[in-house]
């Protein structure tokens, strides 16, 4: 038995196989910039302290008409309203918004969705923080297939959101559903020509790390401190003529000091024409980037 949804997706996947490179990209561009426009309108109202989504102050909470600016916990949100949500958004949506979020208030490293972070056999897991809040979302193959009991017998995923590091919502009180959009946007993933991400705006460390590391290198500058670092960056520079002098590195950091540039870019600068010395440089992201939070999945007796 076929389902709606599955006439639809077996549609797109062949209206996408069929699509030329230049139909492509021409859709790529639609997409990009409809996204864009959105978070010009996101931004406006997030300087306002205003959703741009129903125009309301972030301290407004009205039951009759749930939104996302909700879990900003700027007004009276309670642990049993993120059904509300949920039954109006997506997954998609939510973590979107969530992210777009985080990015305004420090871009990337507010954002953990590296898979090598993840617990194994996820379908989602990213941690988001914003201000005093990490919001946490997962998802397994089983829960995306539905399993259990009625509670649970259709595709969902499980959210966890921390206020100041104390549990507000925990993974298993909700199983919150994912909508017809999101499984459509699943089951297309892997389809040539198609997006799965947040794009440029909801990007996370995931994103970041596949960026060209000497790109990092070249434009990231040093942090007044950790907690504002989204990199880490491990630097060895070695002389196959012995030892590297003390008076380089002190004039390098006293320069990185001056102008903010990296050891890591200023060591490339200085020895740039002496094929005596090699520099290997390590990036990973920095420690003040959010833990993905792992979830303890129940078993069934």
């Amino acid at each position: 038995m076929t389902t709606d949804l599955d006439g639809a997706v077996e549609k797109a996947k062949k209206h996408f196989a069929s699509m030329s490179e230049e139909d492509r990209q021409s859709w790529q561009r639609r997409d990009d910039e409809e996204h864009r426009i959105q978070h010009v309108f996101f931004k406006q109202g997030y300087r306002l302290g205003k959703c741009y989504l129903c125009g309301k102050d972030f301290k407004t909470v009205s039951k009759d008409a749930p939104c996302l600016h909700w879990l900003l916990r700027q007004g009276k949100f309670k642990p049993k309203d993120i059904k509300l949500i949920a039954e109006k958004f997506g997954y998609h949506q939510i973590a979107a918004y969530l992210r777009w979020c985080a990015n305004e208030e420090r871009l990337l490293a507010n954002i953990n969705d590296l898979a090598e972070e993840a617990p194994e056999g996820k379908i989602l897991s990213s941690t988001i923080r914003w201000k005093n809040i990490e919001w946490t979302f997962d998802c397994s193959a089983n829960d995306l297939a539905g399993h259990g009991g009625s509670h649970s017998n259709f595709p969902h995923y499980h959210f966890q959101m921390r206020i100041d590091g104390r549990q507000f919502i925990n993974f298993n009180d909700y199983h919150l559903p994912f909508n017809g959009q999101d499984l459509f946007a699943f089951s297309l993933r892997d389809e040539e020509g198609f997006n799965f991400g947040f794009g440029t705006h909801g990007a996370g460390m995931a994103d970041a790390m596949q960026v060209d590391p000497e790109l990092i290198i070249e434009h990231a500058t040093v942090s007044e401190s950790e907690e504002q670092a989204g990199f880490g960056f491990s630097t060895m520079i070695t002389s196959n003529q012995g030892s590297i002098s003390g008076d380089d590195i002190y004039n390098m950091i006293q320069e990185s000091k001056r102008t903010g540039e990296s050891i890591a870019s200023l060591s490339r600068k200085f020895y740039k024409d002496d094929e005596r010395v090699q520099i290997g440089t390590i990036i990973s992201p920095s420690d003040s980037v959010p833990e993905i939070t792992a979830r303890t999945e129940m078993k069934r007796r």
